[in-house]
């Protein structure tokens, strides 16, 4: 394995990395496969989808064994996925997202340091005052609810979505005036939205909330499908990974760093190689960074 950076950084795996499944699968790997995994390859935390929590359970693993699961191997519980909903139709519950239930319950189990949000739809704009507004509004109101559990909310542009880049991010999170509500910066996500290491600088509320590792090409169309096949490990693509870490540090963040990688190939791989092969390389591109 190769050796982390000397000041060493915390690394995570994000759900989907372990997972097994693609991004509308259930997983292939168990809830303790993927902590064993994990564990054995130096990650010190996870991240769970809300939904795998019933699904556990419908297996018969309940909120206690999983507890003593992740404190068997040293492991946190760090990111929650996924927020979303809350942008584009706030309705009369105030932008209450249906899917904060479902992460209460996990942060009410297992506790967490971030919540991922964002929109999948892009049928509908973010291009009025009145739409950024609202949808700023719906922001506060999920954010103030998950600051009363400790957590940071971390808002994720996706280029084919109705937040669309990390200017329309940072401006939901300015408009919102939420100190727990900052910015998710994904690799991938980040240069397929456009964006430049700059606009990383000066960020409203939290800032940088969090960071996942991965990396792949630079695409200009087909969004949506390129995020799910062709997200790759870190440093074994074309994009400046290292740049940015270090646009990242520059900027206040010392992580803890998650890494979300999610091809074909790699979700087949056991899951003992393929944690290995993320922890890895993050820390390879963690070292460069230096």
């Amino acid at each position: 394995m190769v050796e982390p950076v000397a000041q060493r950084v915390e690394l995570v795996a994000s759900f989907f990395t372990l997972s097994g499944g693609g991004f509308t699968e259930p997983p292939r790997n168990t809830f303790i496969e993927r902590c064993e995994a994990a564990a054995a390859a130096g990650f010190s935390g996870i991240g769970l989808h809300a939904d795998d929590l019933p699904r556990n359970r419908n297996a018969g693993v309940d909120v206690g064994e999983m507890q003593a699961v992740l404190r068997v191997n040293g492991l946190e519980l760090v990111e929650i996925e996924f927020l979303a909903g809350w942008a584009l139709d706030p309705g009369e519950n105030g932008g209450l997202a249906a899917s904060l239930a479902g992460i209460d319950a996990v942060a009410e189990a297992f506790g967490g340091r971030h919540v991922s949000a964002g929109e999948f739809r892009g049928d509908v704009a973010l291009d009025s005052e009145h739409r950024l507004a609202a949808a700023a509004a719906a922001l506060r109101v999920n954010a103030d609810r998950l600051a009363r559990r400790g957590l940071l909310v971390a808002v994720e542009a996706f280029p084919w979505s109705a937040i669309a880049d990390i200017g329309v991010a940072a401006d939901l999170v300015a408009r919102s005036g939420a100190p727990n509500a900052g910015l998710m910066i994904d690799v991938w996500h980040f240069y397929n939205t456009g964006a430049k290491l700059e606009q990383l600088d000066d960020l409203p509320g939290a800032g940088i909330a969090a960071v996942q590792l991965n990396d792949g090409p630079r695409v200009y169309d087909d969004f949506l499908h390129h995020a799910r096949a062709e997200r790759k490990l870190p440093g074994q693509g074309e994009l400046d990974v290292v740049g940015l870490i270090r646009a990242a540090a520059r900027n206040g963040f010392t992580g803890p760093y998650c890494v979300e990688v999610n091809t074909p190939e790699f979700r087949a791989l056991p899951v003992d190689e393929a944690a290995r092969q993320a922890a890895d390389t993050a820390n390879e591109v963690l070292a460069a960074a230096v």
